[in-house]
């Protein structure tokens, strides 16, 4: 069949137009209800596509004419990828799961490296780290402190997990939810005590939920 005949066959099925018209439009419609909600009524790998593919760009865009601030959006965006991934009720495998870190939870005075072997961290205490590592050797999921976006997706791409926690800022967790896609990204905004890329802190009460909820335990 030529690309004219096929656009041709699509020219006149005025009802699949239609269809697809409604699905998208029921879905965007879906995916804003949960927004003015805060809870999503189900999971649906069509409407998990439709959040990652349509409604953060488009958000973004109305968001700008509204005068909606960035970061609520995308804070919206990250509770409801959370649900999504909690309602996928896939049970994963801990050694099929990658704790992803952002460098700068680490003290800043610290004079040992980490970002290549985590396993180097003292344990002293003033960061969490050591708290993760923790964690990492409770459950037995990898754990990984990354430099960067580059280096993180390269992280993911070599290890192949199932599921990622990351943490991060609202930003860069959005950016890495999106990217990751179809992965499942459990993301947990970080705290940041002295701002942003500076001794920016996580909830290890959040991360083990996370690491339980994935595993599908307690």
């Amino acid at each position: 069949m030529s690309l004219a005949d096929s656009n041709e066959k699509w020219q006149g099925s005025p009802e699949s137009i239609a269809a697809v018209c409604a699905a998208v439009l029921g879905g965007a419609a879906l995916i804003l209800n949960a927004a003015v909600k805060g809870t999503v009524p189900f999971y649906s790998k069509w409407l998990r596509w439709l959040l990652i593919k349509f409604y953060l760009p488009v958000m973004v865009m109305a968001g700008g004419l509204m005068g909606i601030p960035k970061i609520r959006i995308e804070r919206t965006f990250i509770e409801i990828n959370n649900q999504m991934v909690r309602l996928m009720g896939r049970r994963f495998r801990p050694e099929k799961l990658l704790l992803l870190m952002p460098h700068c939870i680490q003290f800043d005075n610290c004079k040992i490296k980490v970002t290549r072997n985590v396993r180097n961290c003292a344990g002293c205490g003033k960061c969490e780290i050591g708290d993760l590592l923790s964690l990492s050797d409770e459950f037995g999921v990898s754990l990984f402190i990354s430099t960067g976006g580059t280096v993180a997706r390269r992280k993911v791409y070599e290890d192949r997990p199932d599921a990622v926690i990351a943490v991060a800022c609202e930003r860069d967790l959005t950016s890495g939810v999106m990217d990751a896609y179809p992965l499942p990204v459990l993301a947990i905004v970080n705290k940041r005590p002295r701002g942003y890329c500076m001794e920016t802190g996580v909830s290890i009460g959040d991360v083990r939920k996370g690491i339980k909820c994935l595993m599908g335990v307690g």
